[in-house]
């Protein structure tokens, strides 16, 4: 298994051990709105939306290195 595996299931398990440990209700605010919720579904909601944003981010090519344009050819005078 690779060290990228291994690295993302010890963060996963993290997280997961985390979420577990902070199951008390969470009033979320968010403009005109009030959600009462426990502080286990706002983690995990926040990092699943994370973790899209960041792929699509990827997906989309905003992620990627932009090459520098080779300069045009010199004119023979």
């Amino acid at each position: 298994m690779s060290a990228k595996i291994i690295g993302i299931i010890v963060l996963l398990v993290a997280l997961v051990l985390f979420a577990i440990q902070n199951a008390q209700p969470l009033t979320i605010v968010f403009l005109f709105w009030r959600f009462e919720t426990s502080a286990v579904l706002s983690i995990l909601v926040s990092f699943i939306l994370g973790f899209l944003v960041g792929w699509l981010v990827l997906w989309t090519g905003s992620g990627k290195k932009k090459e520098k344009a080779s300069p045009p050819p010199a004119s023979r005078i």
